[in-house]
This record gives C-alpha cells, sequence and structure tokens, in this order.
C-alpha cells in the first residue's frame, strides 16, 4: 500500500503513461467507489422524475436514504481525487525535470475535447468540462502554500454570492431555464448545456476547495505518507461520520424552521451545512476503505472497485452510453422514481464491473484514457500488458 520512492532521472527522458505497477492501488478503489456513486446521482436525479409529493412512502424514505448516503458525496470524491492526482503527478514529473505545465495543458486540453464531446451528445450535466477548464486554476496556484490554498477554498465559496450581488447591482438578467416542450433529445440536451455553460460563473467555483484540498493530499502523501497512519485514519471515519450526519440533521431543521421565505443568511447556512455533510460523508467513506486496504482480504475483495477505477473515463462516459439510449427507448425521462433509478443504476454497475475486471486482464488502459494519453503524450502506449521500459518516466 505504501508508494515506492520516486528516483530523480535525467530531464532528456521520455514521458510516458503511468504503468499498472506504478498506480496507487487505493486511490484506483475509493475511485471506483466515487464513480458507483456518480452512476447512482445520476440516475436517480438527473434523469428527470415525478413530483415528490406523489412519492409512495416506500419511495420516499428511500429517496432520503438515497440523499443522506450519496448525493453530493460522489462528487466530492472525484473532485479531490483530481486535485490529488493532480497533485501527485506534479511532483513525479518536477522531480525529473520534466515539463509539467506544457504537458497538463494538453491534457487539459485533451480532457475539455472530451467533455464537450459528452455533454452535447449523451449528458449535459457532464463534470469533464468544467474540471478541465478548472484545471488550469490548479496550474495557477500549483506552487501556493497550505494557507494561500486555504484562503482560495474561502474565496471560491464566497465567489458566488459576489457574483450573484453583481448580477443584481448591473441588472443584467439570469439565463432562463429551457422549456423542453417537444424536442428532439439532441436538440434539448444542447439547449441544456448552453443554460448550465451561462450558468457557471455561479456554480463551478465550489468546486476549487475540492480541488485544493486534493493538491494538499497529493503533497502530504509524497513527503509524509499520511494516508496510512491508523490512528488518523480512525479519527477521519469517526470524525467524518458524526460530521456529516450533524450536518445533515442541521439542514433537516433548518429546512423545516425558515419556513417559505427565508432569510439570505438562513439560506447561506444551510447551503454550508450541506456542503459540510457532503465533504464529511465523503471523508468516511475514504478513510473507511484506506482502513480496509490494510488488510489483505480487502484488497483482494475490493480488486473490482480498483479495476473500475484504473478506468474512470471510460466508465464514466458508458454510464451515459447505456443509459441515454434506454431512457429514450422505453420512455423513461422524466418517469424516473428512486426505485427505478436504483434498479438502473444496479445493472449499469454490474456490468461495468464484470467488464473492467475482463479489460485489465488483458489490457493496461482503458479505451478512453488510451485514446486520452495518445492525444496528450503524442506517442501510441501499447494497450496490451507491456513492462515499462526502464528510461521513461511515469507522471500519471
Amino acid at each position: 500500500m505504501q508508494e515506492k520512492d520516486l528516483p530523480v532521472q535525467n530531464a532528456a527522458e521520455p514521458l510516458v503513461p503511468v504503468q499498472p505497477r506504478e498506480r496507487i492501488y487505493g486511490l484506483d478503489v475509493v475511485r471506483g467507489l466515487a464513480l458507483f456513486g456518480v452512476l447512482l446521482a445520476y440516475a436517480l436525479w438527473n434523469l428527470g422524475g415525478p413530483d415528490a409529493e406523489t412519492y409512495s412512502p416506500t419511495e420516499r424514505v428511500l429517496n432520503q436514504v438515497l440523499e443522506i448516503l450519496v448525493d453530493t458525496k460522489a462528487y466530492t470524491l472525484f473532485a479531490t481525487l483530481f486535485g490529488l492526482g493532480f497533485s501527485i503527478q506534479m511532483i513525479r514529473a518536477e522531480s525529473r525535470g520534466a515539463d509539467f505545465v506544457r504537458l497538463y495543458c494538453r491534457r487539459l486540453l485533451v480532457l475539455l475535447a472530451i467533455g464537450l464531446t459528452h455533454a452535447f451528445l449523451l449528458r449535459n450535466g457532464d463534470i469533464l468540462v468544467p474540471y478541465a477548464v478548472l484545471g488550469f486554476v490548479l496550474l495557477l496556484v500549483r506552487r501556493a502554500s497550505n494557507k494561500m490554498l486555504l484562503v482560495g477554498a474561502i474565496f471560491a465559496l464566497v465567489f458566488p454570492y459576489l457574483a450573484h450581488a453583481v448580477r443584481e447591482l448591473t441588472g443584467a438578467p439570469l439565463p432562463q431555464r429551457p422549456q423542453n416542450v417537444g424536442l428532439s433529445y439532441l436538440y434539448e440536451n444542447a439547449l441544456w448545456v448552453r443554460y448550465w455553460y451561462s450558468t457557471a460563473v455561479f456554480e463551478w467555483s465550489q468546486t476549487l476547495p475540492m480541488f485544493f484540498f486534493g493538491l494538499y493530499l497529493g503533497r502530504r502523501y509524497i513527503q509524509h505518507n499520511a494516508f496510512v497512519n491508523p490512528q488518523k485514519l480512525r479519527l477521519v471515519i469517526f470524525g467524518g461520520l458524526v460530521v456529516g450526519l450533524l450536518c445533515y440533521a442541521g439542514v433537516e431543521w433548518l429546512g423545516g424552521a425558515i419556513g417559505q421565505t427565508p432569510s439570505f443568511g438562513q439560506v447561506v447556512l444551510r447551503s454550508h451545512l450541506w456542503k459540510i455533510h457532503g465533504w464529511g460523508m465523503a471523508a468516511f467513506y475514504a478513510s473507511t476503505l484506506w482502513w480496509l486496504l490494510r488488510f489483505q482480504v480487502w484488497q483482494k475483495l475490493l480488486a473490482p472497485l480498483a479495476a473500475v477505477g484504473r478506468m474512470a473515463l471510460t466508465n464514466y462516459l458508458m454510464q451515459a452510453v447505456i443509459i441515454v439510449p434506454v431512457c429514450l427507448a422505453y420512455g423513461l425521462f422524466d418517469k424516473v422514481t428512486p426505485s427505478i433509478g436504483l434498479l438502473l443504476a444496479f445493472d449499469v454497475w454490474i456490468f461495468q464491473v464484470l467488464v473492467s475486471v475482463w479489460w485489465f486482464k488483458h489490457f493496461q488502459f482503458g479505451p478512453v484514457e488510451w485514446l486520452w494519453r495518445r492525444l496528450t503524450y503524442g506517442q501510441t502506449p501499447p494497450m496490451r500488458v507491456v513492462e515499462n521500459p526502464e528510461n521513461a518516466v511515469a507522471v500519471g
């Protein structure tokens, strides 16, 4: 479970994608769990459903339980892993004298192109485009101290309120939500993409605190191997669960106490209690997995989850590739109840686990991961499992 020392090599050595033996197994496991959460959230809340008031008592309980366990937690994990991966890749590359900035800019531009294609053709709520755009912010703050990262995270949380204040002062109108009446799927999807991007100034900065925290974690991991301290893991497991549940209770209490016309302060408080709830639960999930991975039996049991995480980009795209045609064929859009969404998500998940496990018996990259690396590095990495050349530098 511990990362090997990173030898310093010559700057003239070629940069190639990370090989399987150089991956951090625990991060693949956490990434696999996060991907399952993203799938659940997509199937439960992004396909459209009947008014919650029409749910049966069972559906209401199921919806609330899934809200507590899933909603925003997977996104929090993914965003933190993105910042953590950036940090580790940067430290690995620069310890060997590599030009990390140019390489990472290419990496982000390729991710942006994949994300735009995914958004316009399949899922208007795509996360790859905001990740690619905000990834350039990570490049700008890569040398910032931990204190400056904290200041930046606080500013990122406040920024949407400042943006709304500026809009009100200038009288600029809010973009109108699309009216979906008798439109083709692609046209309707494009309208929603335009809407989400036109409101990005009010939303996207909320991801940066998780990016910055991931950047900090990457520094801690490389410098101090901080992920494997059992005492700290137990503290995070307990603390994350307690904080997450208490903040959710606070959200529910405020929701009943403030009525139909909440004040600005009440809205802000409830919003941030929800964010802290998501952060606490995400920390609980990740640290619990990391604790279990201290034991060999759990490393074997969680291997399928790691396989899904190793080809997270492929599997993320595959979710919409499967679900969108199914919803179009059976007319499920705007009719997905919690039970239907849960069933749909589990069916897709089982398929993805089976495919991922089979795939890595034969190949070392997922298909989209291979394309991403091909376009980033300007060379064609072999798909079949081969040993990494001794004089090559792996940066992720």
